[in-house]
C-alpha cells in the first residue's frame, strides 16, 4: 500500500472557505496531495499548492468521485467545505483507515431510522451503514465502483438537489456491498466554518424526502445481493 493521502474537495460558492482548507492541508503537512474540483464556471479557483478542475458547468456532486479517480494514492480523504478538520482528528481517521481499508471511516454518520427513513441525527462512535461525505477516508478503488452502482439509482436521482444529492448514501452502500462489512464513525473535533444556502436549511422536507426514498432504495440493494450470494 502507498502511503499518502489524496484530499478532494469541492469548490462551488465558499471559495475562501476551500482556500482555508486546502492551506491548512499545506501547512499541517499531513495530506500529501490536494484535487479541488472547481463546479463554478463563473469564478474560476487557483491556488498555487493544489492540483485545479475547473469545469466550464455545475456537474454536481458525483465530481467528487471524479476528482478521486484521478489521485495518486490509494488512501483519499473527501471532505465538505462548511468544515476544518484539525490535523490530530485526522491521524486518527488515517490511522483507523490503515488498520481497516476496505470500510469507510468518517466523523458523521447516520443509521435508518425503524420505519427505514433517512434519519438526521449523527451517530455516536461505532458501526454505521452510513458515512457522510463532509469528511471520511475512503480506499481509491471505491471512487469508480461509485459510479458503477450509481447507474441504478438514476430514475431517483434525477429529483436530487442539488444535482447528485444522496452521493453519500450511494457510496456508503457500494463500500458495505463490496466490503460485506458496516462502515464506520468515529466522533472527532472538527471546526464548523460559514456554510450560507447549505441545501439542507434551505428545503428540509424536500430534503429529506429525497433521501429516505433514495435510503430505501439502498437498503433494498443490498439485501437483494446478499440475498442472491
Amino acid at each position: 500500500m502507498n502511503t499518502g493521502i489524496s484530499a478532494v474537495i469541492l469548490n462551488w460558492k465558499r471559495p475562501e472557505n476551500v482556500a482555508r482548507i486546502v492551506s491548512g492541508w499545506l501547512a499541517d503537512g499531513f495530506v500529501t496531495e490536494a484535487i479541488v474540483w472547481n463546479n463554478n464556471p463563473a469564478a474560476p479557483f487557483r491556488h498555487g499548492w493544489a492540483q485545479i478542475v475547473n469545469a466550464e458547468q455545475d456537474l454536481g456532486l458525483y465530481t467528487r468521485f471524479a476528482a478521486a479517480c484521478l489521485a495518486n494514492y490509494e488512501c483519499i480523504l473527501i471532505q465538505d467545505d462548511d468544515l476544518a478538520i484539525p490535523v490530530n482528528s485526522l491521524r486518527v481517521l488515517y490511522e483507523a483507515w490503515r488498520r481497516s481499508p476496505d470500510v469507510l471511516h468518517g466523523i458523521f454518520g447516520r443509521r435508518p431510522a425503524p420505519d427505514g427513513s433517512y434519519d438526521p441525527r449523527n451517530v455516536g462512535t461505532g458501526e454505521a451503514p452510513i458515512v457522510l461525505t463532509r469528511a471520511l477516508l475512503a480506499h481509491r478503488r471505491y471512487a469508480s465502483e461509485f459510479f458503477k452502482a450509481a447507474t441504478r439509482f438514476e430514475t431517483i436521482q434525477r429529483d436530487g438537489r442539488p444535482v447528485g444529492n444522496g452521493e453519500d448514501i450511494i457510496f456508503s452502500y457500494t463500500v458495505m456491498q463490496l466490503s460485506g462489512r458496516m462502515n464506520y464513525v468515529h466522533r472527532l473535533p472538527v471546526s464548523e466554518l460559514p456554510a450560507p444556502d447549505a441545501i439542507h436549511q434551505r428545503d428540509r422536507t424536500a430534503h429529506l424526502a429525497h433521501r429516505s426514498r433514495l435510503l430505501r432504495a439502498c437498503q433494498d440493494w443490498l439485501t437483494s445481493d446478499r440475498r442472491a450470494a
